[in-house]
């Protein structure tokens, strides 16, 4: 699981959902297979994607990571 959403919000931005709408469709159903899974269940989807769908997810996680610490240190969520 992404260590530091624990307990805090998630924030999925129109800016994430414009870049996975982006993607071809077997690209954007691994991407966010991989982002649930992860998020969700704790799964580590690595090995599990092909290395472009891998460096997707990363771009993908990180944009969600960066506008949920955003949003948290702006409303100071613990």
């Amino acid at each position: 699981m992404m260590p530091s959403m624990k307990n805090q919000s998630i924030v999925i931005s129109p800016h994430v959902i414009n870049t996975i709408n982006s993607l071809p469709e077997e690209e954007r159903v691994a991407v966010v297979t991989a982002f649930v899974g992860e998020l969700i269940m704790g799964v580590n989807p690595q090995g599990k994607l092909s290395p472009i769908q891998s460096m997707l997810y990363s771009i993908v996680k990180s944009y969600v990571e960066r506008d949920s610490f955003k949003f948290n240190q702006e409303y100071k969520v613990v």
